[in-house]
């Protein structure tokens, strides 16, 4: 009997440790990680909102609602020559030949080229969507849209076709939910405001709810959330809700990104470039 025990203490131990060892390890590549970081270029940027590209360009909102395209080295590629009197509060640029531009005031949406020329445009108020929170564009060249009308999230065509309904997101969250932000991995929906995303699938499917620090930006790939926070940038994996740091700021952030081997940062006025 006083062997079985100890046996059992002993594995008990053993399987202490080994979580221990894992902790231990997990954070020591996190801080390899972050420590081989090297700043690749910065420059000078007046922005009130920032996005960025899997080509590494940069889509730069000015505080008078200038759109401006900039490439790594922080030159001026392309300005949006189109005014409105409204406020931009969403430049989606998931795919860079097709630039999609949401302002939230007017309920409306432009499409722009590569070069942030205008291509049309979508006025969602006469689609029937009375008051959109956020918008996104879907894999197949069709917009997401939150609709605070009916608290649905809505997939549609540019014709204003209605592809799919998500249903009132009332009976998911339970709970007052108005989301800032919406996006799209292909494969996956997920609608946040700061320190909540709601995960959909593409036919506007529930699927999870996930809980964040106070978050300043996300960015959603295949198998990630990334969240920024004002001191680093977490991961939260989609499969297991495993959140980890990737990335630790020794400054104040307010948006970063995560391209390939680059990591984007906005901190005050100024745009950072680093290569892991």
């Amino acid at each position: 009997m006083k062997t079985n025990v100890q046996h059992k203490l002993v594995q008990l131990t053993l399987k202490i440790i080994t979580i221990f060892m894992l902790m231990v390890s997990s954070k020591i590549q996190a801080q390899t990680m972050l420590d081989s970081t090297v700043l690749v270029n910065e420059f000078l940027v007046n922005a009130k909102y920032i996005q960025a590209d899997d080509l590494g360009n940069l889509y730069i909102v000015s505080p008078s609602n200038q759109l401006y395209k900039y490439n790594t080295m922080g030159k001026v590629l392309a300005t949006l020559n189109y005014n409105y009197n409204g406020s931009i509060s969403s430049v989606d640029a998931s795919n860079p030949m097709e630039i999609y531009v949401f302002y939230k005031e007017l309920n409306r949406v432009l499409f722009l080229d590569n070069n942030l020329a205008y291509r049309g445009e979508l006025d969602l108020t006469k689609l029937n969507i009375t008051q959109a929170s956020a918008i996104a564009r879907s894999y197949d060249n069709g917009i997401w849209v939150f609709d605070l009308g009916d608290l649905q999230l809505k997939k549609m065509r540019k014709d204003g076709t209605i592809n799919q309904t998500s249903g009132n997101i009332r009976q998911i969250i339970k709970t007052d939910f108005t989301p800032t932000s919406l996006l799209e991995n292909t494969k996956q929906v997920m609608l946040c405001n700061d320190s909540i995303g709601l995960l959909f699938d593409v036919f506007a499917s529930y699927i999870k709810t996930y809980r964040f620090t106070k978050t300043t930006s996300f960015q959603l790939n295949a198998h990630y959330i990334l969240q920024t926070t004002e001191n680093q940038l977490n991961a939260t994996e989609l499969k297991i809700g495993l959140n980890k740091p990737v990335f630790q700021f020794s400054n104040k952030v307010k948006w970063s990104y995560l391209e390939k081997e680059l990591i984007y940062l906005f901190q005050d006025n100024k745009v950072c470039i680093y290569k892991k």
